[in-house]
């Protein structure tokens, strides 16, 4: 008889407090369990420290990777004998840009650090993948022996949860990012996408910045919430999985999730997480506000594909322009994926989104510095409520719906 696989490890470590010190000492007392960062750098090994960089935005904003907790990856690198760098390729702007804004520029020359290549990028490939079998990556991807990255927790309005797995698409540099919106638009063939990119640059380590996190309209327009953990492993989805029972998400609401378990990569349920730290029961946060999540409500329909993929568009929140907040700064229309933009804040009012040639990616809501970029919901959307005749009649006619299909 084959022995089981073994199970997959998630360390958990409370901290309260963005000093340094105390993030320091969590960080190494979360990586112990796991063998310590000698476990998974060598010396002479060159390292890439990929935090989330989404935006030129201070740290207090919760939308990228406290410099703190990067602070801490290269200290611990850098006494493994490691020679760590540091890059992202942001959402929004430059990665000097980014880098500068969060402070983190000055945590990388307080400790010698030079700063990655996130501006070239080199072909990689994997023949086994699905989506993604030939993707171009930053060249510093191919230049690092170890990646180690270091999402924040938030939560993500097309994805429901951005954090460990989801990180790994900063590697794809600047305007390659809408690119493969606009190739992969359905959630689930770009979370097997995510995947892919994952097998590609085999990250050996997760440390995630979950000391505050970002819930409601993650991953930009959110707001700070308090959750007072370092998390880490070196299983992303099992990490992923934990981080969703922490702030109150189901992990299959998450398509990335999904994704994992679907192709065996990663733990394949949370039966297969030891988790090392507080119970998680613990560690669950009151009031984390989740996003919009249009997957669970369409996949519960029993209705042919085709019927499934055009509700599945049409159930989609619309972005829409808050005129009194926009700053004309033209971001969303620049990283509309779409040609020509299907958003311009120059437009006539009745313009401004042209619904046809939306794609739904929310590229616009991610990358507005100034949230004034918000999710209307649809037509569909608001029928299925349970207050609206639409929810009335789902609760009625899609049980007798699964009966029928269920006898064919």
């Amino acid at each position: 008889m084959a022995p089981p696989d073994p199970m997959s490890r998630v360390a958990l470590q409370r901290c309260s407090t963005y000093a340094v010190d105390a993030v320091l000492a969590a960080v190494r007392a979360c990586l112990a369990p796991l063998g310590g960062m000698a476990a998974f750098v060598k010396p002479g090994q060159r390292v890439l420290l990929k935090p989330n960089l989404l935006m030129a935005a201070p740290p207090e904003k919760a939308a990228s990777t406290h410099p703190a907790l990067v602070e801490a990856a290269i200290i611990l690198v850098q006494e493994a004998g490691g020679i760590a760098t540091v890059g992202d390729s942001p959402a929004i702007g430059t990665t000097a840009a980014a880098l500068q804004a969060t402070g983190i520029t000055a945590v990388c020359a307080r400790h010698g650090v030079a700063l990655a290549d996130f501006t070239n990028e080199t072909a990689c490939e994997c023949a086994d993948n699905v989506i993604a079998r030939r993707i171009n990556l930053a060249r510093a991807v191919a230049e690092a022996e170890v990646i180690i990255t270091l999402p924040k927790l938030k939560t993500h309005v097309q994805m429901a949860l951005t954090c460990a797995v989801k990180n790994q698409f900063g590697l794809v540099t600047g305007t390659q990012k809408s690119a493969w919106h606009f190739r992969v638009q359905q959630r689930a063939a770009f979370a097997d996408m995510l995947i892919d990119l994952n097998r590609i640059a085999r990250p050996a380590l997760a440390i995630v910045d979950a000391i505050v996190a970002m819930h409601g309209d993650g991953p930009s327009s959110g707001e700070p919430i308090n959750v007072g953990l370092v998390m880490a492993s070196a299983d992303l989805s099992a990490l992923d999985q934990v981080a969703c029972r922490i702030i109150g998400l189901e992990p299959q609401q998450v398509p990335t999730i999904a994704a994992a378990q679907r192709r065996g990569w990663g733990a394949g349920s949370m039966a297969r997480i030891e988790i090392i730290g507080p119970p998680l029961g613990e560690l669950v946060v009151p009031g984390f506000r989740q996003v919009s999540n249009l997957t669970s409500v369409v996949q519960l329909l029993p209705l042919p594909q085709r019927w499934l993929e055009w509700l599945s568009r049409h159930y989609a929140p619309r972005p829409r322009i808050a005129c009194a907040r926009c700053i004309r700064c033209h971001a969303c229309r620049i990283g509309c994926p779409v040609t020509p933009a299907a958003i311009d804040p120059q437009r006539a009012p009745s313009q401004r989104v042209n619904d046809h040639t939306c794609i739904r990616c929310y590229c616009c809501h991610e990358f507005c510095p100034v949230k004034a970029i918000y999710l209307q919901p649809s037509m569909v959307q608001r029928l299925f409520q349970p207050q609206a005749i639409g929810g009335w009649l789902a609760r009625r006619v899609l049980p007798l719906l699964a009966r029928l299909q269920h006898k064919n």
